[in-house]
């Protein structure tokens, strides 16, 4: 098979791909983004830029490393900071914490991403706007250390050698060059390095913002989450501390059945209920935003709480005691609080690594802890508390991902985007 004729069946496969996971009005609108975009985009490269403006974005919400970047820039007042979010609703809420933020496709949106000198996103610029994003300073905090491989080889259309006309066409927002790509330790840098392409004088090593914020002092928390978060947060917050013990559930996202992985994973909430409630101990589960359940069939559970797919769980994570998890990387965050346990429940260990994410690392070596099988085990490390749940060598391992950079300020990373 020739060259040309690999390459059009590349362009041809990648086209059913997008059109067999994007809804009609989806297409249309995506197809209206870039008969605008393109000019946009050029126009993008004449506007001068003031060194002063940064804009910030993420493209699920007002959440993660760049929620936390912002709200510390805007506390400096050296910087004018401004939120760019794709609904009006996140616009609305972050005015009424007294944040500048402005809605994308808005006036103010465009002005201010045209005008702005540097953009702070947690994936891509897309995040924000990449229409707009031309000559910019581009920084990208990205979402999570850990031992995922992110499909770093023939489905990471971000590796060069897997581009096509296209792919860079389409989506020229995955192969944008990124002025700064926040990590965190040696051996995370060479693990993004191999995923996303990235030259070694991009990436620049210190703490992640929300991490930052999980290592402050209790009360500086408590301030932060009066100031900042939604009502709702405030009484989640409320009612984990009226309880002796609070298990977290965050199962990372597989590829393989969303739509029922509650029935995979084992779960027998009312029996698990039933074991909590007379213990006052709280079971929260808090799933991947692209997991599909029911949430109208686990009603009336007193100790079983299901938490909005969307929320930020970083706000929570200081008042829980027990993580559980399997592959995600909260998992690595959550080793930076003290005094914290974990159970590790990789039910479909064998089937995960073939049909959602590889795994870049050795799960045993890299993940330590107790590790479950099923649901009747998870019963009993919950059920029986003389289970020793910490981690043993747990320097070491905080070491691989975290590195030296246990910093409890962001002064680093905002003094490093300052010289660009």
């Amino acid at each position: 098979m020739s060259f040309y004729t690999t390459y059009i069946k590349k362009s041809i496969q990648t086209i059913r791909f997008l059109i067999s996971i994007r809804k009609p009005k989806e297409l249309l609108f995506r197809l209206l983004e870039l008969i605008v975009g393109y000019p946009l985009y050029v126009l993008s490269y004449c506007v001068i830029r003031n060194p002063k403006k940064w804009v910030f974005g993420t493209n699920v919400g007002f959440v993660d490393n760049a929620k936390y970047l912002f709200i510390d820039v805007c506390e400096r007042n050296e910087i004018k900071a401004y939120w760019i979010a794709p609904d009006r609703k996140t616009v609305k809420f972050i005015k009424q914490k007294g944040l500048s933020a402005c809605y994308k496709y808005s006036v103010c949106g465009l002005y201010h991403c045209l005008t702005a000198y540097v953009y702070v996103f947690t994936y891509h610029s897309k995040d924000i706007n990449f229409w707009t994003s031309a000559r910019a300073k581009k920084v990208n905090l990205w979402h999570g250390v850990g031992i995922k491989s992110g499909d770093g080889g023939k489905n990471n259309k971000g590796i060069k050698a897997n581009a096509n006309f296209v792919t860079c066409f389409l989506m020229p927002h995955l192969f944008e060059k990124n002025d700064i790509f926040l990590s965190t330790s040696p051996l995370m840098n060479a693990h993004f390095q191999h995923m996303f392409s990235l030259n070694t004088d991009a990436i620049f090593e210190t703490m992640y913002p929300r991490c930052v914020f999980l290592q402050k002092e209790e009360h500086k928390i408590d301030a932060f989450i009066q100031k900042y978060e939604s009502n709702d947060i405030n009484a989640v917050v409320q009612k984990m501390k009226q309880f002796s013990r609070v298990f977290l559930y965050m199962p990372t996202w597989r590829g393989n059945f969303n739509d029922d992985f509650i029935t995979e994973a084992g779960f027998d909430f009312k029996r698990l209920n039933q074991i909590l409630k007379e213990k006052n101990q709280l079971f929260i589960l808090k799933l991947h935003p692209a997991v599909k359940y029911c949430k109208e069939a686990y009603q009336d559970l007193d100790a079983v709480m299901f938490l909005d797919k969307h929320i930020d769980i970083y706000p929570l994570l200081p008042f829980t005691h027990v993580l559980i998890t399997d592959y995600s990387s909260i998992y690595y965050d959550f080793l930076l609080l003290k005094n914290k346990e974990f159970i590790l429940y990789p039910f479909d260990y064998e089937t995960y690594i073939v049909n959602s994410n590889r795994l870049a690392f050795d799960y045993n070596t890299y993940t330590p802890g107790v590790k479950v099988y099923n649901f009747d085990e998870l019963i009993q490390c919950i059920q029986n508390e003389s289970i020793d749940l910490s981690i043993e060598n747990k320097p070491w391992i905080r070491n691989q991902f975290w590195g030296h950079h246990a910093a409890t300020t962001n002064d680093a990373l905002y003094q490093k985007i300052k010289t660009l």
